[in-house]
């Protein structure tokens, strides 16, 4: 097990692995200089290259240099990634001549042009030609929701049906301060031109949107043009003491719920059964939603005038557990598992396509998979051309001052992002001096006057932050570490006292593409903290306002009777295979709007999507004619 990483990690230690520093941002030179080496030394698999591939030469030619004059070579790749060019070259001799794998790690893609890192992978392994093939080629999500275990193809208990969302704008989860900054300004997403919404009002639930977003202190000010803030959720967030209106949720444990397990894998359900009464005046989120929905009018139409559990049963009938065993058994049990076919053991990651690429092709423009892309090429995005290429970064060590160090800000091990940063046991285990910790390289610590166990600032033109040293050699020279998800709170001279990474991040996208978020792109100094004012309190309740006068709600103003009927008329035109999309369907990570997405994007959504929601052959048909129909470059 060979580990690329700027930082020794835990999983490294684990499986004994070898690790291999590199700079951060600069894993997109490596494979262009990988595969230089492996087309000099003649490994490359031409026929695999011919037969599953479209674009190679374009990519190859830029690779050799014959396009811009510069040879990728391992030493024009050792001057940049600061890895040895004999390790460079070893590297892709290993992966060429052996059944290896490379598991993409998604900090890479987390960067400016990330995109470039990802592709410039599957380009190596499509060159190499072990895409396919069992134990080799790459994977992008073994370390995510059993992304290695065999799929079930189980229907999955389904939530409530969305209906249609006559709201049809989006704003990429990185653009919101973007977006806040300057309504109706047009962005390209995911192939398309969209315009920003002008923004008064934020609902906001079981989000915590004050920690993980990009350049906390540019959200702050943009911040301040939204009229309100609402917040839905069962602790004091960092987002739900910036709200105006919080509404309190029960937790997990004061309430009755259903879930699945395995976010591949789909094999199991779990009852998630009530253990205590909801605590003072919080309430379950669908009682929460119940009573919005009954102030609006609209309560039979969002709980089919049925209580909770009534829609937990029917979203367990509707999985392919409720064939194995009976709602009240597994209630009682508390889970039940699902069948996984023989035939998933076996499964590889594209296999299908290796075996027969015209029976089984990729859902790409093409069907194959494409080195050089006229599609994305013909978007003409300076920062996302259309094959993986070597760009410079606004903000790594190759443009550093003296100085100037690299942050990454990796997922913490004692919590998930952001969540129970709030709890003072879990706290004792990692924080320094009450702060998130940061690792720091004992040569950089020492260079500063550091010591272990020492406050320390980090700070750029966007903020300020104060961490806690962890004096280590496990990271390397230049480059500091420090969690993602702290919880932020300001001093009187506007240094976040937390730890919080944000404060530090840029907002810049990863490109014009995909426009996510490039967190793991930013520069900062450091310097032994001399005067912190007091404890970190961002984990401290805010003030309260008691006895606030509510506004009751005027029907004839807010439209109660034009709401009524625009609901109902959303819901008496609804195609058969819209509804069944809207009741059962659901996308990873992404709101279920057709026209978000094209043909071909959907074609390559709809096969995990349709066995979550255990769609039979013409189910599956109705859905995919509504699809096709309605996706962005359908034809009106």
């Amino acid at each position: 097990f060979v580990s690329i990483n700027p930082q020794r990690t835990a999983t490294d230690e684990f499986l004994g692995a070898e690790s291999v520093r590199i700079i951060p941002n600069t894993d997109t030179a490596l494979f262009l200089a990988m595969a230089f080496h492996v087309l000099e030394q003649g490994l490359e698999d031409r026929a695999y290259i011919d037969k599953y591939t479209v674009g190679a030469d374009k990519w190859i030619a830029y690779v050799k240099g014959e396009t811009d004059g510069t040879p990728k070579t391992p030493a024009w790749a050792a001057a940049i990634t600061g890895m040895a060019e004999a390790k460079i070259k070893e590297l892709a001799e290993l992966f060429a001549t052996s059944n290896t794998q490379i598991a993409g790690s998604w900090a890479i893609q987390r960067a400016q042009h990330g995109e470039m890192a990802y592709w410039s992978i599957v380009n190596f392994a499509a060159l190499t030609g072990k895409i396919g093939k069992p134990g080799a080629g790459v994977g992008f999500s073994w370390h995510y929701g059993n992304g290695g275990m065999p799929q079930g193809g189980n229907a999955t208990p389904v939530g409530m049906s969305q209906g249609r969302n006559f709201v049809t704008k989006v704003v990429p989860a990185s653009r919101i301060t973007d977006a806040l900054e300057n309504p109706g300004k047009e962005f390209f997403y995911n192939g398309q031109t969209n315009t920003y919404p002008d923004i008064k009002m934020i609902f906001n639930a079981g989000n915590n949107f004050m920690s993980h977003q990009q350049d906390t202190n540019r959200l702050i000010r943009a911040l301040g043009k939204v009229e309100t803030i609402v917040c839905v959720d069962v602790w004091w967030t960092a987002a739900t003491r910036w709200a105006d209106i919080v509404m309190p949720a029960a937790s997990t444990l004061e309430q009755d719920d259903i879930t699945s397990g395995g976010t591949y894998s789909n094999d199991r359900v779990y009852a998630m059964k009530k253990v205590i009464e909801p605590l003072e005046d919080s309430l379950p989120d669908y009682e929460i939603f119940e009573g919005l929905a009954d102030k609006l009018g609209l309560w039979a139409q969002f709980t089919d005038s049925e209580d909770k559990m009534y829609h937990i049963k029917l979203a367990y009938e509707k999985s392919g557990a409720a064939a194995e065993v009976p709602f009240e058994e597994f209630w009682e049990k508390g889970y039940a598992r699902m069948p996984v076919p023989e035939e998933a053991r076996k499964w590889t990651r594209h296999g299908a396509f290796y075996e027969d690429p015209e029976a089984n092709p990729l859902h790409t423009d093409s069907g194959k998979i494409e080195m050089y892309s006229e599609g994305v090429a013909s978007a003409g995005i300076e920062d996302c051309p259309g094959m993986p290429v070597w760009l410079e970064k606004e903000e790594y060590l190759g443009v550093a001052k003296p100085g100037q160090l690299h942050v990454v800000s990796p997922h913490p091990w004692f919590r998930l992002h952001s969540q129970m940063a709030n709890s003072e046991r879990l706290r004792a285990l990692y924080t320094v001096q009450g702060r998130e910790p940061v690792r720091i390289n004992t040569q950089d610590a020492a260079d500063r006057g550091i010591e272990d166990g020492d406050l320390v600032e980090l700070y750029n033109d966007r903020g300020t932050v104060i961490a806690g040293a962890v004096v280590s050699d496990d990271i390397m020279p230049g480059v500091v570490s420090i969690y993602e998800g702290g919880w932020p709170q300001l001093d009187s001279k506007g240094r976040d006292n937390s730890g919080l990474a944000n404060f530090l991040t840029s907002s810049r996208p990863s490109s014009g593409f995909s426009q996510a978020t490039s967190a793991n792109t930013v520069l900062v100094e450091m310097r032994k903290c001399e005067d912190p004012e007091g404890p970190n309190m961002a984990y401290e309740p805010p003030a309260i306002i008691d006895d606030m006068e509510l506004a009751e709600i005027d029907e004839d103003t807010l439209g109660i009777d034009r709401l009524e009927a625009l609901t109902a008329a959303l819901y008496a035109d609804m195609s058969p295979g819209e509804k069944m999309f809207f009741e059962r369907c659901t996308v990873c990570h992404a709101p279920r709007e057709v026209t978000h997405y094209t043909q071909q994007q959907w074609k390559g959504i709809v096969p995990s999507m349709f066995e979550r929601a255990g769609l039979d052959e013409s189910e599956r048909q109705l859905v995919m004619d509504y699809l096709m129909a309605n996706a962005a470059d359908a034809a009106k």
